[in-house]
């Protein structure tokens, strides 16, 4: 508490109004919790406030006035320099959260460069983010000013400075000496309604502390556009980065597709190969037509013919592909021929059939067959000598239209190469 206030109150505790003295210094408590904006400056009124009216019970008009004006400037004082303190603040504090903006925003537009954001949407970020940095150089380098928080005297009071000859008041209120002093009683009324009234004036002269300040507004208005450019390219960025991660993925994934079908693909093919390989030597026990059925194989389109088994599935290739091509499948007349049947067919052909125990057929490597594949110079002919080979399927050149003995039926299964 000030000295002069301390005086204040032991004179009042010697006055014949010392219990005023606590009644008012309660009032005015009571006012401050009003102003509680004012903070500490609400404070100072109040020790003015009663220090004046300590003054004002010894009878001290001059000195009374006196230390009104000087607590009214030590109180316009307070208020400047608590507005200023709190703009230095607000724009350190600005400044600070501006350039966590800009850290990362820049985090964020090095992120978004790496998944092919669009270039307008970066060129925006960049110009905010500049902008951002340059008010924050601004706010840190203008100095803070602002306007006084109280006029002056006459303008607060609305008149001239008072007069120190003319007599004692106190905004309007007459002031009492000790020798025009009345009843204690009767003066209580008016020491407390000039206590009330010098409060109330004095809360109407302190403004908001809250200052306007137009360089502060410039950088949080600047900060919440980078916010918002920021989120937009953050959200671009993370759109684009999902969706590549998704292309990825999809591109993973079927390449472990395509990587596990090729594997299958040669799997299979290495079990034909092996299988092939079997049945090309399963018949290496048995001489030319003294094959038994049990050993031999029959394709799934005529199961009324009898091949080795690698050719009996190689037929099956061959038919499926001469059916894809003509819709019907392949006519078969003659396959597998044993001794006897070779010899039967010398007896009634002639040399159109082999020596008995010399022909393909005794092998079961050999088929007959009808229709237009059988014939020279027809479509499905022509069409069987250029996709045969690629089945193990062959036309020996004995056979062929100008061979020795030209059969166009006649087909023989080579093995696959």
């Amino acid at each position: 508490m000030p000295r002069f206030l301390d005086r204040a109150l032991v004179r009042l505790d010697h006055a014949p109004y010392a219990h005023l003295a606590a009644r008012g210094a309660a009032t005015l408590v009571a006012r401050r919790t009003d102003a509680a904006r004012a903070g500490v400056v609400v404070g100072l009124v109040v020790a003015m406030t009663v220090s004046s009216l300590g003054f004002v019970a010894g009878g001290a008009r001059e000195d009374t006035l006196r230390i009104l004006a000087v607590e009214r400037e030590l109180a316009q004082a307070r208020v400047d320099q608590v507005r200023t303190t709190q703009v230095a603040e607000a724009r350190a504090a600005a400044a600070a959260s501006a350039q966590a903006a800009v850290d990362k925003a820049v985090a964020v537009r090095a992120s978004a460069a790496e998944v092919s954001v669009p270039d307008d949407a970066l060129a925006a970020l960049d110009a905010v983010t500049e902008q951002v940095q340059a008010l924050v150089i601004q706010v840190l380098d203008t100095p803070v000013e602002i306007a006084p928080a109280l006029g002056s005297e006459s303008q607060v009071r609305g008149s001239a400075p008072p007069d120190l000859s003319a007599p004692a008041t106190v905004t309007g209120f007459p002031v009492t000496t000790p020798e025009t002093w009345p009843d204690p009683a009767a003066d209580q009324a008016v020491i407390l309604d000039v206590a009330t009234t010098v409060v109330d004036e004095v809360k109407q002269m302190l403004p908001d502390l809250v200052v306007t300040d137009d360089v502060l507004d410039a950088l949080l208005i600047a900060v919440d556009q980078l916010a918002e450019s920021t989120a937009e390219v953050s959200a671009a960025a993370e759109a684009n980065r999902v969706a590549a991660e998704l292309e990825a993925a999809e591109a993973q994934a079927a390449a472990h597709a395509a990587a596990a079908h090729a594997a299958a693909e040669a799997a299979a093919a290495q079990a034909r190969a092996a299988r092939l390989a079997r049945d090309a030597r399963s018949l290496d026990a048995f001489s030319n037509g003294r094959i038994p059925l049990s050993a031999l194989c029959v394709p799934a389109f005529n199961l009324n013919v009898h091949l080795r088994c690698d050719a009996a599935e190689m037929l099956d290739a061959l038919n499926r592909a001469y059916r894809d091509r003509f819709g019907v499948n392949l006519q078969v007349t003659d396959s597998y021929r044993s001794l006897n049947g070779q010899i039967l067919c010398r007896e009634l052909k002639g040399f159109l059939c082999a020596d008995p125990g010399t022909s393909q057929h005794g092998l079961g490597l050999a088929v007959d067959l009808g229709g237009p594949a059988a014939r020279f110079g027809t479509v499905e002919h022509r069409w069987m000598m250029e996709n045969i080979g690629e089945l193990g399927w062959h036309k020996p050149a004995w056979s062929l239209q100008n061979g020795s003995k030209p059969e166009p039926w006649h087909f023989e299964f080579v093995g696959v190469k």
